[in-house]
C-alpha cells in the first residue's frame, strides 16, 4: 500500500477558503456575461433590463477586481507576481492573437 500524499502546505483557513469560492463564482459570471455579449452583441439590452451587456460585464469584471484585491490582502497572493502574470500574458496576446482592433474598420468599411 502506498502513503497517501500529504501536502506541506498551510491549508486555507475558512475566510480564505470563502473568499477563493467567491472568487471562482465570479469568474464564472464574468464567463456567462462575455458569453452572452458574444453572442447578442455588446450594446444589446437583455429583456427585462436596464444596462446593456458592456455595461453588465463591467460589472461583472468589477466583482472579479474587487475579489482579486482581497485576495491580495488575505490570501497571500502577491501583486508582483499578478503583473508578471500580465505581462506574460500581453505577451502571448501579441504573439498568438489573430486579429487586431485595426481589423474592426477594416471590416466596417469593407462591409
Amino acid at each position: 500500500m502506498t502513503d497517501k500524499f500529504v501536502s506541506p502546505g498551510t491549508p486555507c483557513t475558512p475566510h480564505q477558503h470563502e473568499l477563493l469560492t467567491i472568487l471562482i463564482e465570479e469568474c464564472g459570471e464574468v464567463i456567462t456575461r462575455a458569453t452572452k455579449a458574444k453572442r447578442f452583441g455588446l450594446d444589446e439590452i437583455q429583456s427585462g433590463q436596464e444596462h446593456t451587456n458592456a455595461e453588465r460585464l463591467a460589472h461583472e469584471i468589477g466583482d472579479v477586481l474587487l475579489m482579486i484585491e482581497l485576495c491580495e490582502e488575505r490570501c497571500g497572493v502577491s501583486r508582483d507576481e499578478i503583473v508578471r502574470g500580465m505581462e506574460h500574458k500581453n505577451e502571448q496576446l501579441l504573439k498568438y492573437m489573430q486579429t487586431s482592433s485595426d481589423d474592426y474598420a477594416k471590416e466596417a468599411v469593407n462591409g
